[in-house]
């Protein structure tokens, strides 16, 4: 069984920043602990990228959505 970014980071005893945010042509990058994991990624893609591969689905991937739709940027402490 593979793991996600999200379970891995939960194991560390290290604070784990997911990083969200809007760019003026309509995509989107990914930050996590301040490294860019994913450039330019249209919005169609986005729940993709963050729910298959990141491991943040249902009520979490809503809120990232709520929080780029009101700011712009989403940001997800674990």
């Amino acid at each position: 069984m593979s793991e996600t970014w999200k379970d891995v980071a939960r194991q560390s005893t290290h604070r784990t920043v997911l990083e969200v945010s809007a760019n003026g042509d309509g995509t989107f990058d990914i930050t996590f602990n301040e490294k860019v994991v994913g450039s330019r990624i249209p919005e169609r893609w986005l729940g993709d990228e963050l729910c298959a591969k990141r491991g943040f689905c249902y009520e979490e991937l809503a809120s990232i959505k709520r929080q780029l739709s009101q700011c712009g940027r989403a940001v997800v402490i674990l």
